[in-house]
């Protein structure tokens, strides 16, 4: 779920909506906006920047109040010009953020994060990255826990869900091909973990909240 707080107004849509798995390369939201999974984003406003959402935020309501059929069709080409302008506002900060991250998260957990990204694939389990790190489990389990309130596994699994995801929405690829490039020799296996981090099967998201067409469109 992504909720946007602009001062005292919250804009709620499921990720898996817009943005994220759908067509990130219009917003590049997934680049710059919501683009750490470990932690909930946050994009100080200027007032030029608040200027300029007002309006879509007014648009947003009208839409919701006006439309009698429930299609709400403004509501998907207006959050494309919301994202796209918060997007741009956050390329503006990229630099400072970049320092205020680096100086306020652990190095360990900072290591952490570059190698869930560079091994989720291939590597699964706390163990694995404990190891990696040169670190007993239980010690980095309770500095995980301690900074981003989510156990270990739980930050490798949904970086994994994030990929499946994306994969089952944009690419026509069989589950079977999924799952093993995502490490995951059992179909059935992948299937079952999937179902257990999302509450719906690969299948069935694939069939009502992706696609799978994006190759053959």
């Amino acid at each position: 779920m992504v909720i946007l707080r602009i001062s005292e107004v919250a804009i709620q849509f499921h990720s898996d909506f817009y943005c994220i798995h759908k067509i990130s390369q219009e917003t590049n939201c997934d680049k710059l906006v919501f683009n750490n999974i470990y932690e909930c984003p946050f994009i100080y406003i200027d007032e030029l920047t608040s200027n300029k959402l007002e309006p879509l935020i007014d648009q947003f309501k009208d839409e919701f109040s006006e439309s009698s059929d429930g299609e709400y069709r403004l509501l998907v080409p207006t959050l494309i010009i919301f994202l796209v302008t918060i997007a741009r506002k956050k390329a503006e900060e990229k630099t400072t953020e970049i320092i205020y991250t680096e100086t306020n998260t652990p190095f360990i957990l900072r290591k952490l994060k570059n190698a869930i990204e560079e091994n989720y694939k291939e590597k699964h389990s706390a163990g694995d990255y404990a190891t990696l790190l040169n670190i007993s489990p239980n010690a980095l389990a309770k500095i995980v826990k301690s900074h981003f309130n989510k156990t270990l596994t739980n930050l490798i699994n949904e970086r994994i869900i994030i990929e499946a995801k994306r994969e089952l929405y944009l690419t026509s690829k069989s589950i079977k091909e999924i799952s093993w490039e995502l490490g995951y020799s059992d179909e059935h296996y992948f299937s079952r973990f999937f179902k257990a981090n999302t509450d719906i099967s690969p299948q069935m998201y694939r069939d009502t909240v992706g696609f799978g067409k994006a190759e053959l469109n």
